[in-house]
């Protein structure tokens, strides 16, 4: 980003945050709610947007992500990117955030492992996604908040290189635009890169001042991917802007630790997953000894064929 955009950005925000506090009007807080075919729950402070919905069948009384400037066609392979974006290009509030219409937050701080699963949520569980009163309480105290980092075992890198659909060039290529274009991101990318632990899920809420940032950033650097980036032929495959912007996240948040920035990881909600899903879930939870020895013994078995 040029040093002198990212002025003016940062003086007509603190410009529009002078004003708000003068008028002691409270935080404005959009949680997009996305999906492409229907949802059944929708949590405090969301607002569901309909993704992929240039040429299809518009659904009634919800946002769609092809009003005016967009890149609607294109979620094939930015899924819900394409959301992001609109609301870069659309909106106007104090905090972004972005959730999944089977995937969501959960505010209930008792909460501390990354991920909980669900078949369908009871009535009594829905407690677990918090009131708008909760969410505007950690907005006041953080400038970011995002689900759990989930320890994969290896490090992002491997992860990505070693996953089904996904393609080690296409990290390479990403990662060399990023350094050419963001050298300032160099490194975090580096940092985020080499460890652990992973950012899921393209879920977050940040404050309009990094999510400018973050969008700016991200869709950069994706641009000129289109433009260089070879087609594997399937549609999973090519969902690669999507996998890449989820790896994108960790690199900002490592950034964004850097200088200093407010951060809170939550527990996320994972809804109407199958049975399957569940036992697996509670036979290997998450960041277990168990779980990630499974996953060696399948990579190991992988390379071997």
């Amino acid at each position: 980003m040029e040093s002198e955009t990212k002025e003016i950005l940062g003086k007509k925000i603190s410009e529009m945050e002078s004003e708000r506090k003068g008028e002691g009007m409270s935080l404005v807080i959009k949680i997009f709610l996305c999906f492409h075919q229907s949802y059944t729950i929708l949590p405090p402070l969301c607002i569901p947007i309909q993704c992929g919905a240039e040429g299809k069948t518009l659904i009634k009384e919800v946002l769609q992500d092809n009003i005016g400037e967009h890149i609607s066609g294109k979620n094939q392979e930015y899924c819900e990117l394409t959301a992001q974006y609109y609301a870069w290009k659309q909106e106007l509030c104090d905090y972004y955030g972005f959730c999944h219409y089977r995937r969501f937050f959960c505010f209930e701080e008792q909460r501390k492992k990354p991920y909980l699963v669900f078949g369908k949520l009871k009535e009594k569980q829905k407690i677990l996604l918090g009131t708008e009163s909760m969410i505007t309480e950690l907005c006041q105290q953080y400038e970011i908040i995002l689900p759990y980092a989930i320890d994969m075992g290896v490090s992002v890198i491997e992860q990505y290189q070693s996953s089904l659909f996904h393609y080690g060039s296409d990290l390479k290529l990403f990662i060399q635009i990023l350094k050419k274009k963001y050298p300032e991101l160099k490194k975090a990318a580096k940092i985020y890169l080499s460890q652990n632990k992973q950012y899921f899920c393209n879920m977050f809420l940040m404050d309009r001042i990094h999510f400018q940032e973050y969008c700016t950033y991200l869709f950069g650097i994706l641009e000129e991917f289109d433009q260089r980036k070879i087609k594997h032929g399937s549609f999973q495959a090519d969902r690669t802007n999507g996998y890449l912007g989820e790896r994108f996240v960790g690199i900002y948040l490592e950034y964004a630790k850097e200088k200093g920035v407010k951060i809170k990881e939550v527990t996320r909600m994972d809804i109407n997953c199958t049975l399957k899903k569940r036992l697996i879930y509670y036979i290997f939870p998450p960041e277990s000894r168990r779980k990630n020895s499974l996953k060696k013994a399948i990579r190991r078995k992988g390379k071997e064929t």
